[in-house]
């Protein structure tokens, strides 16, 4: 079975699964309501009693005792899967092993590129994302109970003509709408949220060599969001449980192999590397 955390093709990324065999697909949303799909189980988990992935594979091991679960994670959704991995607590019985992509590798160097960077394309990404993330945020939250609850504590006067395309608006979403509707989140600004969550922030902070299980790494080389160096890949070696899927194309999150007809490689990257994690159960 396969635990996704939210990321920006969850929808697709669990119908790849179903549609494969897995018995269960469950989604994770970060504040802890689920979407399950079409066909799977339902399984619902109370906000605010398992409000991490240790809480989760926790209940999820209670009520499904005899499963192996796969962890999955896109863009931000991998960077929540990597510090779990990270963690001496995920090298249990019951987890396989994990699968990301789009994942910010260097939040230092992310952090910084996101503050000075002068492509064009990296700010249409960046409008388009920040305009989408904020119209979720504000206006059309998949729970509404938990929306309802911390909604009143986000200023939305702040972000009335912002620029989306710049940096400061990136700033604004962190610090104005991860951390007051997020009241848990152990991060109060953009910097530390950063540090927690990218598994290579600066040289005294290489908590990735800690993972014990097998997770599969994939990016494309001109992903926007994600800037990659060939220094990452000797800082990835350090680890053998680490395996690094690298490609030339396909930008962040889509993988795309073409555009007419639209096809992504993804999806084969995907349940090639699951079926890795079943077949061998401690390598890739």
């Amino acid at each position: 079975a396969v635990v996704s955390t939210q990321s920006g093709h969850y929808g697709r990324g669990s119908s790849w699964f179903l549609e494969a065999g897995y018995p269960r697909v469950f989604i994770w949303n970060r504040r802890c309501s689920s979407k399950v799909p079409q066909h799977s189980p339902q399984i619902s988990i109370p906000y605010g009693q398992y409000n991490d992935i240790h809480g989760v594979m926790d209940y999820l091991s209670d009520y499904l005792p005899n499963e192996k679960w796969i962890i999955i994670g896109s863009c931000f959704g991998a960077q929540f899967v990597l510090d779990f991995f990270s963690q001496s607590s995920s090298d249990r019985h019951d987890i396989l092993g994990g699968i990301v992509d789009g994942f910010q590798f260097n939040g230092k160097t992310f952090l910084k590129g996101m503050h000075t960077t002068k492509s064009f394309l990296f700010k249409a990404a960046r409008k388009l994302m920040g305009e989408s993330f904020v119209d979720a945020a504000l206006n059309h939250a998949a729970d509404k109970d938990i929306y309802n609850q911390v909604s009143h504590l986000v200023d939305r006067e702040k972000f009335k003509g912002i620029d989306f395309s710049t940096a400061s608006c990136f700033k604004l979403m962190t610090e104005e709408l991860l951390c007051k509707m997020c009241p848990d989140a152990p991060f109060s600004n953009e910097e530390e949220y950063y540090a927690m969550t990218s598994p290579y922030y600066d040289e005294n902070h290489k908590h990735f060599l800690n993972i014990k299980k097998p997770v599969a790494m994939i990016l494309s080389q001109d992903d926007p969001f994600s800037p990659f160096d060939l220094n990452t890949i000797e800082i990835l070696k350090e680890n053998p449980n680490l395996c690094l899927w690298l490609y030339p194309g396909g930008g962040h999150i889509s993988f795309t192999e073409k555009l007419f007809p639209y096809t992504s490689y993804l999806k084969d990257v995907y349940l090639e590397n699951a079926n890795l994690l079943i077949r061998k159960q401690d390598e890739l």
